[in-house]
């Protein structure tokens, strides 16, 4: 149970930004309805060469908004990683929050994560997502189902230690973890950040939970290609993260978190994939040599084609089977993690 803040801490609110000058105003905007007080928040825009004018933008919009605002340019762009390595250079917080320029907060949101802070055990908040467009296709409502569920997940986990998943969109930590993150090198040209949380976090003693109340909104990818390119880029950035980190499997000293919670993990993001891979296949061979001798295996089949055509939460569990073998695949050649294409259609 969290405490009620008497002291409010300063926040350093980070956000990397690449040509989002068509919804900056209304990020802005919703950073200026945030129910927290305004001397205690700074935003550092960190923009990554930036070729329509975002930067720009920004500066042009600081004097109509009652906020502490940075801008940072690099220049040109360096990756997810490196942005949020130079904001924190130029932070004074003493906790650091994580967001997207296409990404609302609820009012509340920052406060109800920041609360969390005023028991000392703890290192890292997360919260969650509502996506805005979930009735306006497939698409979006598979993705809903997939983040249902690792919302369950993560609300088990935190219950138990500590979530594996953290919501980079909305996230705060303690300055000393991110300390610790920023100076790792390891983490400069792969994985997130902000998906190292836990990881860090329990490495330096603190527990990580999953805040519900905290909620923000975005907008869902409208096309299946989109949403399948978006999901490799997360599915790679949290396995290349969750390596950086692989010391930490079965170790007792990490408790549940180290003994159950990352292996767990481990076994749903790289093997679980392969073994439904295998066995989809070999089900299916069987099933075609003839179908007639195997009528369990038969029914078995027809009700996993029903079940994936008529449940969403099926058709999330098996396009997320699908994403994992592919970027499994796809790291041993090589996928770019830090300077991820933008989505037009999040961005509307």
């Amino acid at each position: 149970m969290r405490s009620a803040i008497k002291d409010f801490p300063m926040v350093s609110m980070i956000v990397p930004v690449y040509n989002e000058a068509s919804v900056i105003q209304r990020k802005l905007e919703n950073l200026q309805a945030l129910n927290y007080p305004k001397n205690k928040l700074e935003v550092i825009f960190v923009d990554g060469g930036s070729v329509d004018g975002t930067a720009e933008k920004i500066e042009n919009l600081v004097p109509t908004k009652d906020l502490s605002i940075k801008v940072v340019r690099q220049g040109c762009r360096k990756g997810y990683n490196l942005a949020i390595v130079e904001g924190f250079a130029e932070s004074a917080g003493e906790i650091i929050c994580f967001t997207g320029a296409e990404v609302e907060y609820e009012p509340d949101a920052l406060l109800l994560m920041v609360q969390h802070f005023a028991d000392p055990k703890i290192g890292a908040v997360s919260g969650k997502q509502t996506i805005k467009n979930i009735k306006e296709g497939l698409s979006p409502e598979i993705e809903g189902a997939y983040r249902n569920l690792f919302d369950f997940l993560r609300e088990a986990e935190s219950n138990m230690d500590s979530p594996f998943n953290i919501q980079g969109e909305i996230c705060a930590a303690r300055r000393s973890i991110c300390a610790h993150l920023v100076e790792n090198e390891e983490l400069f040209h792969k994985g997130c950040i902000d998906s190292c949380l836990s990881f860090q976090g329990k490495m330096d003693g603190f527990k990580t939970v999953y805040e519900p109340g905290a909620v923000f909104y975005e907008l869902a990818p409208d096309s299946i290609r989109e949403s399948f390119n978006q999901q490799i880029r997360r599915a790679a950035t949290l396995i290349q993260s969750m390596m950086a980190f692989k010391a930490m499997i079965l170790r007792r000293e990490f408790g549940a978190f180290g003994m159950l919670i990352m292996p767990a993990h481990f076994l749903m993001l790289v093997v679980l994939p392969f073994l439904f891979l295998v066995g989809s296949i070999g089900a299916l061979a069987i099933f075609a040599s003839n179908p007639l001798q195997h009528p369990i295996l038969t029914a078995t089949i027809v009700i996993a084609v029903l079940a994936t055509l008529f449940s969403k939460q099926v058709q999330a569990f098996v396009r997320t089977q699908v994403v994992l073998v592919v970027t499994t695949l796809g790291m041993l050649t090589g996928i770019e993690t830090q300077k991820f294409k933008r989505l037009p259609s999040t961005r509307r």
